[in-house]
């Protein structure tokens, strides 16, 4: 990186946002790291927030999704943002937007749609942006109650038979990791879900194809084609490359972090190439907060300097088997491009807010 050797230090968040708190205060105060990033969950970069700015230290939120998560006070954001806090990820507001326009364009026959979601922030929100971008894009549809299971819940056996017994037409889903794994290998035995016998149509993560080995669409992530993007040479090397090394496909959070190191790499050489030698940390930072693009493998954002956030524009589709001979999953026809006006709120603004100025 603009000559330097890279050093990774690794830690475990732990459960609680106090415990997250800790392990980052060694790593700004004992390991004198410069950023840290990779931590998952609304309220651990929260917490952790306030711990890098007053050391000076970046924090690159890649895998929380909050769209406030860089903001000073996430309930007034005439406070402003962090000076050493970006956010390299889209938004929960992001994803559940996708969603709501893969319904209205992909699958505009859907009459009845349930939700299921984590019960935390991401479930909450993600249902409470969903519910509202679709009463605006499908106001005619039918919306059953949502269905909240607790985090790592072992049996979905309750939730999998309200779905059974309603049949809607379309279930979207924040769910992810094991628990989007338990949750499918559940209910596919009912023969409810397109793929499995039934007509019913699965929406989530990238994550979720592994698990479901079927096609079903597929949304999220920062990079504009995903990662069925297998035409993107340098991208499609680093899936192959994890495939072989772990023996499954990529998870998007690798795809979170491979973001936010390209972000920091683009401001390290731009402040490199301004300067003639290696720059601050000052420098560094005000790079960042100036960076026009920032590329990586499989495509390029743009930082929005009031927010501290890069955006990108989105490509979302149905995920299918690859035929191309590479061994990976790739997003075939049709599909949607979402610029990030159509996808993300406006700077200081949460997603219901903006939502409702439809």
């Amino acid at each position: 990186m603009a000559g330097a050797k890279v050093k990774v230090v690794h830690e475990d968040q732990g459960l609680s946002p106090s415990d997250t708190v800790e392990k980052a205060k060694k790593l700004c105060l004992q390991d004198k790291v410069d950023v840290v990033t990779g931590i998952p969950g609304t309220n651990h970069t929260l917490a952790v927030a306030p711990v890098c700015d007053e050391n000076n230290t970046f924090f690159l939120q890649c895998q929380a999704r909050a769209e406030y998560g860089t903001w000073k006070d996430p309930e007034d954001p005439s406070k402003g943002v962090f000076d050493w806090v970006f956010h390299t990820a889209n938004s929960t507001t992001s994803h559940a937007v996708q969603a709501a326009y893969m319904v209205k364009e992909l699958f505009p026959e859907t009459k009845v749609i349930a939700q299921i979601h984590q019960d935390y922030a991401y479930g909450y929100d993600n249902y409470n942006y969903f519910t509202a971008a679709i009463k605006k894009l499908m106001p005619d549809a039918e919306l059953l109650d949502p269905l909240y299971p607790k985090i790592f819940s072992p049996d979905y056996t309750p939730y999998v038979s309200e779905l059974v017994e309603a049949k809607p037409d379309f279930i979207f889903t924040s769910l992810w990791g094991t628990d989007f794994t338990r949750f499918v290998d559940q209910l596919i035995p009912y023969k409810l879900l397109k793929g499995t016998g039934g007509n019913t149509i699965l929406e989530g993560y990238w994550d979720f194809y592994p698990a479901i080995g079927r096609d079903i669409p597929v949304f999220g992530h920062p990079q504009p084609f995903n990662q069925g993007s297998i035409e993107y040479e340098e991208y499609r090397n680093i899936l192959i490359w994890y495939k072989k090394k772990y023996g499954n496909l990529e998870m998007g959070a690798v795809a979170d972090i491979i973001s936010s190191f390209y972000t920091f790499k683009a401001a390290v050489e731009k402040a490199y190439d301004e300067k003639g030698a290696f720059p601050t940390r000052d420098e560094i930072r005000d790079a960042m907060e100036n960076l026009r693009k920032v590329s990586t493998p499989y495509g390029e954002g743009i930082m929005r300097k009031e927010d501290h956030r890069v955006l990108w524009t989105i490509e979302c589709g149905v995920l299918a088997e690859d035929t191309k001979g590479y061994g990976l999953p790739y997003l075939y026809k049709p599909k949607i491009t979402l610029e990030p006006s159509k996808h993300e709120p406006p700077a200081f603004m949460k997603g219901t807010d903006w939502i409702a100025k439809w």
